[in-house]
């Protein structure tokens, strides 16, 4: 196995152990902002297998996680109109050091 699919698990395994919806939901429901609850879910829904945090310190690190463990960038925004189809439709975060802190607007 190679580090990046070591890494990619064992983040996700971190990630779903850590729930992002609890996380993402609590910083959400604190700013009275919708959050992010089913991202796992959105990037199924693009074909891949969930999704994945990779440094849980930076808004930026979220990924979907490929079949063969390969990484692909997430539109946060895109993912705002995929949970929320009658709006809000874009994503902001609260704090960039906490990659569970994004929520739609």
């Amino acid at each position: 196995m190679n580090v990046k699919r070591t890494i990619a698990l064992a983040a996700t395994a971190i990630c779903m152990g850590a729930g992002f919806t609890a996380a993402g939901t609590a910083a959400a429901q604190a700013a009275g902002q919708p959050g992010l609850p089913r991202l796992h879910a959105y990037c199924q829904h693009l074909g891949h297998l969930n999704s994945v945090a990779t440094d849980p310190g930076s808004v930026w690190s979220w990924r979907c996680v490929g079949h063969r463990g390969e990484w692909h960038r997430i539109d946060m925004n895109d993912a705002c109109r995929w949970h929320y189809p009658n709006g809000p439709h874009h994503a902001a975060y609260h704090d960039p050091r906490n990659a569970f802190s994004w929520y739609c607007y």
